[in-house]
C-alpha cells in the first residue's frame, strides 16, 4: 500500500482529545496504562496468524524507529499525567460507564420502529424544538436527528430512567439497524449541500476470538454483526461526486478481515487505498502496551484510507 516516508509522529490523549462542552467535566472510562500487560505466546508455538507475524516484520524497524522519535520528542512529557483525579475511576464499578445498555432494547425498538416507518416519511429531524422536551428511544429511531445551531443542545432521553445526552454543534446522529436504516442515511447524505459527504470513518466491530470468549453482556450481541452486510452501503452513492471523498475504515489485525477490506469491499466500493495509519497503544511512559514481538497480538490497529 501506499506510505507516508515522513518522520512525523502523532501524540494523542483520547480523553483530551474528545469534544465535550467546557461545562462539562469529562470522565474517564479506565485508568491510564502504567505498565505493559504480559500476553501469554501460544503453547505451540505456531502463531495463529501467520500473514500478522509477516507483515509485522516487513513493519517491525518502522514501527520502533517511530516509537523511539516519540519518545524522544515528547520526552518531557512522560509519564503522562491524567486530567482527572483518581477518585472518578475508584467510585465507579468496573464495568459500569454509567451509559444505559441500548443493545438490551433492541428487538422491542425494531419493532417499533417498522410500524412508525410505515406511517412515518420524514428522514430527519431538527433538535432545536426536541431538546426541550422528554423524548423516547422509539421518538429518536431510525430518523436523522441534528443540531443546526453552533452551540450544544441537551438532549434528554427516558430509557428506564431519564439520561442526558449532550448533541455537538452542527452534528448529526442516527440511531437504528445496520441494515434498516442505510436508505435514510443515504437519503441524508443525498441532502447536504453540495450532495455527498467529504468523509466517512467507519469503525465496525469485526468478529474476533476475543469477544466470542468474552463473558461481557454485550460481547455476544457485538460479534454476530455480519460483515458482508458492509456491501449494501453504497459508498459511492454517498461520497461527493468530485472524487475528492474520503473513506477510513479501522481493520483488526486479523489478515483475514485485512483482505476482505482491501481486495473485496474497497474493489465493491471503487475504491484504491491511498494511506495506512497505525495508531500505537502505548503506556504512561510511551511504552506499547503488549510486546510487539508477541506472535498472537499486537498492541496496534490499522486506519486503511481509500479514495
Amino acid at each position: 500500500m501506499p506510505t507516508d516516508d515522513h518522520d512525523d509522529v502523532l501524540l494523542i490523549d483520547i480523553a483530551a482529545s474528545l469534544s465535550s462542552p467546557p461545562f462539562l467535566p469529562r470522565k474517564p472510562a479506565a485508568a491510564p496504562v502504567t505498565a505493559p500487560f504480559v500476553v501469554s505466546e501460544p503453547r505451540s508455538g505456531v502463531p495463529f496468524d501467520q500473514g500478522l507475524v509477516d507483515r509485522y516484520e516487513a513493519r517491525k524497524q518502522w514501527i520502533h524507529s517511530r516509537l523511539a522519535l516519540l519518545q524522544s520528542t515528547f520526552k518531557a512529557r512522560f509519564p503522562l499525567k491524567p486530567s482527572f483525579p483518581d477518585e472518578d475511576l475508584k467510585s465507579r464499578p468496573s464495568d459500569d460507564d454509567g451509559a444505559p445498555d441500548l443493545l438490551a432494547y433492541q428487538a422491542n425498538l425494531g419493532a417499533a420502529w417498522t410500524i412508525n416507518s410505515l406511517r412515518d416519511t420524514e428522514i430527519s429531524v431538527d433538535l432545536t424544538a426536541a431538546a426541550l422536551q422528554e423524548l423516547s428511544l422509539v421518538d429518536i429511531y431510525g430518523i436523522v436527528h441534528y443540531n443546526p445551531l453552533p452551540f450544544w443542545l441537551t438532549l434528554k432521553l427516558n430509557i428506564s430512567k431519564p439520561y442526558e445526552y449532550m448533541i455537538p454543534p452542527r452534528s448529526s446522529f442516527l440511531l437504528g439497524p445496520f441494515t434498516s436504516t442505510i436508505p435514510v442515511f443515504t437519503a441524508f447524505a443525498g441532502a447536504t449541500a453540495p450532495p455527498g459527504l467529504d468523509f466517512i470513518l467507519l469503525d465496525p466491530p469485526w468478529p474476533n476470538r476475543s469477544a466470542h470468549r468474552a463473558r461481557h453482556q454485550h460481547a455476544y450481541k457485538t460479534s454476530t454483526f455480519d460483515a458482508y452486510d458492509l456491501f449494501k452501503l453504497g459508498v459511492p452513492r454517498l461520497l461527493r461526486q468530485d472524487a475528492a471523498g474520503l473513506v477510513g475504515i479501522w481493520v483488526t489485525n486479523s489478515s483475514k478481515w485485512r483482505a476482505f477490506v482491501l481486495d473485496k469491499l474497497f474493489a465493491a466500493w471503487k475504491l484504491r487505498p491511498v494511506a495506512e495509519w497505525l495508531w500505537v497503544k502505548i503506556t504512561v511512559d510511551g511504552e506499547p502496551i503488549f510486546n510487539l514481538d508477541n506472535i498472537a497480538r499486537k498492541p496496534y490497529e490499522s486506519l486503511i484510507l481509500g479514495r
